[in-house]
């Protein structure tokens, strides 16, 4: 008997559109079935930060979630958030043909040696382990969709810098390594980054 494949694909909605039309309380009882046990910040945000954040402009949420050709099956299988930020960068962490690129896109201080530039930040990313929902999606395919839409704003706007933060953990920074991501420096925790091991973040780039 021949075995038949079901087509799935990804779908992608703006926490703030899911808000407009659902409304509030089922909004969140949507984001309180996310679960992520190796991320206690990641599904802290998502539960109770997200929404007020979305409200504010702050940063702007988009679910993801799997779903079967017919849309008989949809599981919500992670997220990604994406803030605009201003950040500086020391041209010790850069290659030649990287400081041209940010020259054209920021301002250089010749003293400090370091950038100044406006530059999107992913600043959370996260799998939904629920009911295996994580087995779903990789994490590759996360961060794509998440680059993709990095590009789509920059098409608008401009630029061709993006940024995230990631605990000093060795997977981690190998993951994103291997995703075409470059460390520049590091960040000391925020009083309120009360969920995330360490003192510091470790501040990776990538040229889009």
């Amino acid at each position: 008997m021949e075995q038949k494949f079901v087509k799935t694909h990804f779908v992608e909605m703006n926490l703030s559109d899911i808000l407009e039309q659902l409304g509030e309380d089922e909004t969140k009882s949507i984001l309180s079935s996310f679960v992520c046990p190796l991320n206690e910040d990641v599904e802290f945000f998502i539960k109770y930060r997200a929404i007020e954040f979305s409200k504010r402009t702050t940063a702007k949420t988009h679910l993801v979630f799997w779903q079967t050709e017919e849309t008989k099956e949809i599981e919500f299988v992670g997220y990604y958030t994406i803030a605009s930020k201003v950040i500086t960068v020391n041209k010790d962490a850069l290659t030649g043909g990287e400081s041209k690129k940010l020259k054209n896109q920021g301002y250089y201080d010749e003293v400090k040696h370091e950038f100044t530039i406006s530059a999107p930040l992913i600043g959370q990313l996260g799998k939904n382990f629920a009911n295996g929902n994580n087995t779903l999606i990789s994490g590759s395919d996360l961060l794509q969709l998440a680059i993709n839409k990095v590009r789509t704003i920059q098409k608008e706007i401009g630029g061709r810098f993006v940024y995230l933060e990631c605990e000093d953990n060795e997977n981690l920074l190998s993951f994103y390594k291997n995703c075409g991501f470059k460390v520049f420096g590091s960040r000391k925790l925020d009083g309120d980054e009360t969920g995330i091991r360490g003192k510091y973040l470790i501040q990776l780039f990538a040229m889009l």
